[in-house]
């Protein structure tokens, strides 16, 4: 049963028409999952139906979760994850985030000693760089 001095509200479930229920319910249901906070929401007073998301009464409050992670917790210098190719550090350890032109280019140059492999270690060289310039995501013009 609802308080009295509840506000009664109604609320959209695919092209239905749902309530009256009240504020506590209708936090209950968006709590549960039953409503999202994209569904449409009205009460008395209102002109339009709206999100229920954009009710500040009917969000979750900041106190129902912890708090968002301080930077550099648990890897993540940003909000976004660190990925292993972006990471300077890894980059030094693992080929990670490479051309693999570029890869290929540092082993043919390192067994270059021996003549015959020199001018292909150049060759793929070149295309490394190309395919480093096309890509300026990808690392290894080092190589």
């Amino acid at each position: 049963m609802t308080d009295v001095a509840e506000q009664q509200w109604y609320f959209a479930k695919g092209a239905q028409q749902m309530g009256p229920v009240g504020e506590s319910a209708l936090r209950g249901m968006l709590a549960g999952g039953e409503i999202v906070l994209t569904d449409m929401v009205w009460r008395a007073g209102m002109q339009h139906w709206v999100a229920a998301g954009s009710i500040a009464e009917l969000r979750p409050s900041q106190g129902d979760g912890p708090p968002p992670l301080p930077v550099g917790m648990m890897g993540y210098a940003s909000p976004m994850p660190r990925v292993a190719g972006h990471d300077p550090a890894m980059r030094r350890v693992m080929p990670v985030g490479r051309s693999g032109w570029a890869i290929a280019a540092g082993y043919l140059g390192l067994i270059s000693l021996i003549v015959i492999p020199a001018p292909l270690a150049l060759i793929v060289s070149i295309i490394a760089m190309v395919d480093l310039k096309k890509h300026p995501e990808s690392h290894g013009l080092g190589r």
